[in-house]
């Protein structure tokens, strides 16, 4: 979990506890009361797995390979394309 994540949880935490209130809770996180009441039901159901991202880790699809990446340096490397904005490449 990322420092973020642990926050949230710990919050939530302190929600579900009753040491917080759904608005103490909202203002500490910056998020709406609605969104709070959505986290507490997803932690409650489903433990601290709900807070995490469920794209976590994944590459994005539209993402350049790291095989074009390699060419598209090794051609701007090149004296043909030394003066040439790495935009001309995409």
């Amino acid at each position: 979990m990322t420092q973020k994540q642990l926050n949230r949880y710990k919050v939530i935490s302190s929600l579900i506890d009753g040491k917080l209130s759904i608005s103490e809770a909202a203002m500490s996180l910056g998020l709406s009361e609605r969104q709070i009441k959505r986290l507490k039901k997803g932690v409650m159901e489903q433990g601290p797995a709900f807070l995490i991202h469920k794209n976590t880790g994944r590459k994005p699809q539209h993402a350049l390979t790291d095989e074009l990446k390699s060419k598209i340096i090794l051609l701007k490397q090149s004296d043909k394309y030394k003066n040439a904005n790495f935009k001309h490449f995409m």
